[in-house]
């Protein structure tokens, strides 16, 4: 097992259907046992070393904790910085399964080119806004990045998103509302993220995968902190639940209000169609949202209530899902305990949406395969997963 694990997937079949799906993450509580006893201002550091996907998520998540536990004050400036980074990483991450893994699950040519762009603008972005390194250490010395350069980057992206992922401006994209206007220019767009589209509708798959779910809602750091300092802390974080229930934190749970998610899912359900487009439109409004921030004069910081003395949250939606990090610190500013929930635990949760969904499959078992890779991908662990399809 890998430093950050895996998850493994199992599927029973029986007759023309799944009987049965075991979803296991296998992802080993580390945080704890790296950090405990370690200088709080450290921790961020060592944190995105570690956790090397999704890092700067992991930094930010780390660092506001870490403040928040020492109350130390965090500049307007600094919260920008690091929220930029985390934006451009989301867009990143999604491009990353646009690009290499979504024409292989339909039997396309991956686009590897455009990729090395997109790496190349990633790191273009962090020399601009964290030159020095310092957007996520504790009392960082951040300053605002200089806005003509950024906004030379932000375009270029955007003209990249344009001519190469939504083949319209991400805003545009962004305000369609309608099923019909969708489908119709994935229908006739012959390029590779509409094709993907299309290729659902051409198998009819729009609605493979319909299961109940809930969506995980704002958690207050009340109840967070009851969950997370009980006995059974250690069963919450590889297994968590709210009021127990499983739910789950998604781009569809961030984008489940858009007009045209609104309407997809009632004309076909909460499936595969819908799960994709989520991951478009989570992927034009965090492009959208990156480039509202150059525009804003003073970055405030969105201080997510107060905790207890010593000890402290960092919340951070990330490309996967809301990632959460807690950290109690002693009297000489130590780390006494150190505390990680990752999206995946909540999406690949034992009894989550992703088992209800698989156990709906049908057919052969070659396309009950390539359904639940779909399902896999859409829902985008935070590791590798492993797929394992037996008879039973």
């Amino acid at each position: 097992m890998s430093l950050e694990g895996n998850v493994s997937i199992s599927l029973s079949l029986a007759g023309q259907g799944v009987q049965r799906a075991v979803v296991k993450s296998q992802r080993p509580l580390l945080a704890q046992a790296l950090l405990a006893g370690s200088d709080a201002k450290d921790a961020p550091q060592k944190v995105g070393l570690v956790f090397s996907l999704c890092a700067k998520s992991q930094a930010s998540a780390s660092v506001f904790a870490i403040e928040q536990a020492s109350n130390s004050p965090v500049s307007g400036a600094a919260c920008g910085v690091r929220a930029q980074l985390v934006s451009m990483e989301l867009i990143r991450e999604h491009l990353w399964r646009i690009c290499l893994d979504w024409p292989g699950l339909r039997g396309a040519q991956i686009e590897s080119a455009l990729m090395k762009q997109v790496l190349l603008l990633d790191k273009e972005w962090e020399a601009c806004l964290d030159a020095n390194h310092q957007a996520f250490v504790v009392g960082g010395d951040v300053k605002p990045p200089l806005k003509s350069k950024a906004s030379t980057i932000a375009l270029k992206l955007g003209t990249l998103l344009k001519e190469r992922i939504f083949y319209m401006p991400p805003k545009a994209f962004y305000a369609c509302k309608g099923a019909e206007e969708f489908l119709l220019w994935a229908q006739y767009t012959q390029m590779n993220v509409p094709q993907m589209i299309q290729s659902l509708v051409h198998r009819g798959w729009q609605g493979v995968g319909q299961a109940e779910t809930q969506v995980l809602p704002h958690l207050d750091l009340a109840w967070l902190e009851s969950a997370l300092s009980a006995e059974d802390a250690e069963s919450f974080m590889k297994q968590p639940t709210l009021d127990g229930e499983a739910c789950e934190s998604t781009p569809y749970a961030r984008q489940k209000a858009h007009p045209l998610i609104v309407e997809l899912e009632q004309n076909y359900g909460l499936g595969l169609l819908v799960r994709f487009t989520a991951v478009l439109l989570d992927l034009a409004k965090t492009y959208l949202d990156l480039e509202k921030a150059l525009m804003q004069f003073e970055p405030k910081c969105d201080v997510k209530g107060v905790a207890l003395e010593h000890t402290g949250f960092g919340v951070v939606e990330a490309a996967r899902g809301r990632l959460l990090h807690r950290v109690v610190l002693n009297d000489e500013n130590k780390i006494e305990t150190y505390q990680i929930v990752a999206p995946t635990e909540w999406n690949f949760h034992p009894d989550g949406v992703l088992k209800k969904a698989l156990e709906t499959l049908k057919g052969d078992e070659e396309s009950i395969e390539q359904q639940a890779k779909l399902l896999i991908h859409a829902m985008d662990p935070c590791v590798k997963f492993k797929l394992d399809i037996n008879h039973a």
